[in-house]
């Protein structure tokens, strides 16, 4: 596998009003009020403890408007949080349909090619920059096309991906999987922060958690892991998400998981459970060891299988 390209429904929250931008930049973790026209940066939506309301891209679609796309069926939550400090603020608010189509390149180049392929299909998409996780390339382009007919679009590619096994090697979790409404964004780890907020711009809502959490080095009760899993061909078809235990205590809990037949082992995507203190690197159960892997770590071992 070189290349992979997968695709999520989203709602596309739009944020217009001669105020928009300052407020914007007041409620999301990234500076969104330097953006120039036509810019994507990922963010963060938080509630003033810190926890999360919806990850988000934000396209400036022009002076005073921007356009906001997050997991399908967020936008109530969304919504919802950024009335609530509104006040009488001059910027409203409009919800339609759209996709974020992500990518990741395996083989450790920038993964600009893909990139360039993909937007040549979809007119109107727009990409956030993208990033690299232990020598992958990953991406997001953001487009108000439907998901099915983006997935028509790239389906002669060769690349589209509808398994989940991309995902889960190039380690990005996913909402109603690894990402909820209300949990603590900082255990998704650093790499998944720092892609998502500035660090350099002023106050913004629940950045006080962000600020303690990254500089205390991220040491939360879980964190957010990715999963090896060997052992016997049945066994590993039969496994399937939860929670891992070892006498009685849960150690890893798998949220998203796929076989790959490939490399004959199962992978998968979940949180580490600090137990005594540390946190355990694997267990083994009755016909399959789950290995637990630092993010970033996944897709060299199931490459170094045989």
């Amino acid at each position: 596998m070189n290349s992979a390209i997968w695709v999520r429904e989203s709602d596309v929250l739009t944020c217009s009003g001669e105020q928009a931008a300052w407020y914007l930049n007041g409620q999301l973790s990234v500076n969104v009020d330097s953006l120039e026209i036509g810019g994507t940066r990922r963010a963060l939506l938080l509630e003033p403890d810190g926890s999360l309301v919806v990850p988000a891209g934000v396209t400036r679609k022009g002076e005073e408007e921007f356009a906001l796309f997050a997991p399908g069926g967020c936008s109530v939550d969304a919504v919802a949080r950024l009335e609530r400090f509104k006040l009488r603020t001059k910027v409203d608010f409009k919800l339609s349909a759209g996709s974020v189509i992500s990518f990741a390149h395996f083989e450790g180049t920038d993964g600009a090619g893909l990139r360039q392929e993909v937007r040549s299909l979809i007119s109107d998409a727009v990409s956030a920059d993208s990033f690299d996780l232990a020598g992958i390339t990953i991406g997001e382009l953001y487009s108000r096309f439907n998901r099915a007919d983006i997935e028509a679009l790239l389906g002669a590619t060769g690349h589209l991906d509808v398994t989940d096994a991309s995902r889960i090697l190039a380690a990005q979790p996913e909402w109603g999987h690894e990402i909820s409404g209300g949990m603590n964004p900082t255990e998704l780890g650093e790499a998944f922060i720092r892609a998502r907020a500035d660090f350099q711009k002023g106050c913004y809502t629940g950045q006080e958690l962000i600020e303690r959490v990254d500089s205390r080095g991220y040491k939360t009760p879980r964190r957010f892991a990715s999963f090896l899993v060997t052992g016997d061909p049945v066994a590993l078809n039969e496994f399937s998400r939860g929670v891992v235990e070892e006498a009685g205590r849960p150690v890893f809990t798998v949220t998203s998981y796929s076989y790959f037949a490939a490399r004959g082992c199962g992978i998968g995507l979940g949180f580490s459970h600090r137990a005594g203190g540390e946190f355990r690197s694997r267990v083994a159960l009755d016909s399959v060891m789950v290995h637990a892997l630092e993010i970033g770590e996944l897709y060299g071992a199931v490459q170094s299988l045989g």
